[in-house]
C-alpha cells in the first residue's frame, strides 16, 4: 500500500513538473483577441484584451520582423482597469519593416498588485498591401498579382513551375516552402515599395532569405516572354541563397549572376555582343574584379553580367552540374572566391580564365589576362627616374665637401 502511495506520489509530482503554472494563470491575468492591423510602410497598430483581478497598470507590445531583433514599444495611453483593450500605434516611417517578412509580436503586461503576465506569440505576413493581390498556387509557388486577368497570373505560375526543376537539378537543392513569388505590375510600384520599407534599390529585387521573389512585369503582349526570363533569374538567386547558407556573402558576384543569368533561357543579344566585342580587342574584365560588386557604369555592368553566362556556361561545359554544386558548397562553406574555384574545379581562377578566354578567341594562340598596375608598380618609373638625377647629385655633393673642408685647414 505505501508502495502505491509512494508511486502516485511521484507521479503528482512529475506532472506538475511537466506543465508548469504560467505567470498569467498564476496572476489571474489572462489575453485574449490578440490581433495587428497595418498600412505598409506608413503604421501598424497592436491590440489585445487583459482582464484579472488587479488593475492593469502597465503594458508593452514587443514585435519581431524577420531576422531583426525585437523592438518595444508602450501601450498607447490607457486609464488602469481590472478588464482593458490595450492598443499600441508604431509609426512604421521610423520603425522600419522587412517587407514580405513574418512579423511576430506579444505583449507584457504588470498589474497593480505587481503581477506580471505575458500573452502567447502570434504571427503576421507584412505584405504590401497598398494593392489587392490576387494568388494563385501551383505546386511548391505561390504567385500574388494585382494587374492583369486569371490568365496572367497562371502564366507566371507556369514560368515559375517549368524553371523550378531545371534549377533544382542545376543547384542541387529543394527550394524553400512556401515560395512566393509578387508580380508588380511596373517597376516604379516595386522601387517604391523597397524604398518606403528602407531598402536600398539595387534593381534585381530577390528576397531570398525570405523565399519570396520580386518582379516587375506590367500586363500586355511582352509580358510572358518577360516572365520566362526575369521569373527565373529572381528563383536562381533564391536558390543560390538556399545552397551557400550561411555563406551566401561569399559566394562570388561572377557566380550568383553568371547562374542566373543563365537561367533567363535564350542569351541576351546585347551582353553577348558586348562580351564578342570585348574578347576580340582584348578588354574583358578579369574574373577576379567580378568577384564583388559589379561596375556602376552600365556599359561595364552589361560586359559583367555576359562574362559572368560566358564563365557559369564554359563551367558547365566542362564540369557539368557538379561543378556548378561543387563550387557552391565550398562558398557555403565559407571559401574565398579563388579558393572555392581551387576546391571545386581543382584549378586556379587564372587557371580558369585562361581556358575560358581561349574558349573565347580560339585563334589567339595565347590569350592573355590584362592586370590592372599596384600602387608601387606605378610609382617605380618615377622613383627611378629621381634616382637617375638625384644620385649624381649627391656624388658630386659628397666629393666637394672634402676639398671645402681641405681649402679651409690650410
Amino acid at each position: 500500500m505505501k508502495m502505491m502511495r509512494r508511486y502516485w506520489l511521484i507521479l503528482i509530482i512529475t506532472l506538475g513538473l511537466l506543465h508548469p503554472i504560467g505567470a498569467a494563470q498564476a496572476d489571474g491575468l489572462t489575453f485574449n483577441a490578440l490581433s495587428a492591423s497595418y498600412q505598409f510602410a506608413d503604421q501598424i497598430t497592436f491590440t489585445a484584451a487583459v482582464s484579472g483581478p488587479s488593475p492593469v497598470t502597465r503594458a508593452t507590445v514587443f514585435f519581431q520582423s524577420g531576422s531583426q531583433p525585437p523592438y518595444s514599444h508602450p501601450a498607447d495611453s490607457f486609464t488602469p482597469a481590472t478588464s482593458i483593450i490595450l492598443t499600441a500605434t508604431i509609426d512604421l516611417k521610423e520603425t522600419k519593416l522587412i517587407p514580405f517578412s513574418t512579423v511576430s509580436y506579444w505583449w507584457e503586461v504588470v498589474d497593480r498588485a505587481g503581477g506580471t503576465a505575458r500573452s502567447e506569440t502570434k504571427t503576421l505576413i507584412y505584405v504590401d498591401n497598398r494593392f489587392a493581390w490576387q494568388d494563385l498556387t501551383a505546386g511548391p509557388v505561390r504567385v500574388h498579382w494585382y494587374q492583369g486577368d486569371s490568365g496572367f497570373g497562371s502564366a507566371a505560375a507556369g514560368a515559375a513551375s517549368e524553371a523550378l526543376p531545371r534549377i533544382q537539378q542545376q543547384i542541387g537543392v529543394e527550394p524553400p516552402s512556401p515560395l512566393d513569388v509578387y508580380v508588380y505590375a511596373s517597376t516604379a510600384d516595386l522601387r517604391s515599395a523597397v524604398e518606403l520599407a528602407g531598402r536600398e534599390w539595387l534593381g534585381g529585387q530577390a528576397r531570398p532569405e525570405l523565399g519570396v521573389v520580386l518582379v516587375a512585369i506590367p500586363p500586355g503582349d511582352s509580358a510572358r516572354l518577360q516572365m520566362r526570363r526575369d521569373i527565373p533569374h529572381e528563383l536562381t538567386h533564391l536558390m543560390t541563397f538556399v545552397a551557400t547558407t550561411p555563406n551566401y556573402g561569399s559566394a562570388p558576384r561572377w557566380l550568383d549572376e553568371g547562374l542566373a543569368t543563365l537561367n533567363e533561357g535564350d542569351p541576351n543579344s546585347t551582353q553577348a555582343i558586348a562580351v564578342q566585342d570585348a574578347a576580340a580587342k582584348n578588354k574583358l574584365l578579369p574574373i577576379e574584379n567580378l568577384c564583388g560588386t559589379f561596375p556602376t557604369d552600365a556599359s561595364a555592368a552589361l560586359l559583367a553580367y555576359g562574362e559572368s553566362r560566358s564563365v557559369v556556361q564554359q563551367i558547365i561545359n566542362e564540369y557539368g552540374s557538379a561543378g556548378v554544386q561543387a563550387l557552391l558548397a565550398a562558398y557555403r562553406d565559407g571559401a574565398t572566391c579563388e579558393g572555392g574555384v581551387e576546391r571545386a574545379l581543382n584549378t586556379s581562377l587564372t587557371g580558369l580564365e585562361v581556358k575560358w578566354r581561349a574558349q573565347l578567341q580560339p585563334n589567339a594562340s595565347n590569350p592573355t589576362i590584362p592586370t590592372t598596375s599596384s600602387p608601387s608598380t606605378g610609382i617605380l618609373p618615377w622613383l627611378l627616374l629621381i634616382a637617375v638625377i638625384v644620385l649624381p647629385l649627391i656624388v658630386i655633393l659628397l666629393w666637394r665637401s672634402p676639398q671645402k673642408r681641405d681649402k679651409m685647414t690650410r
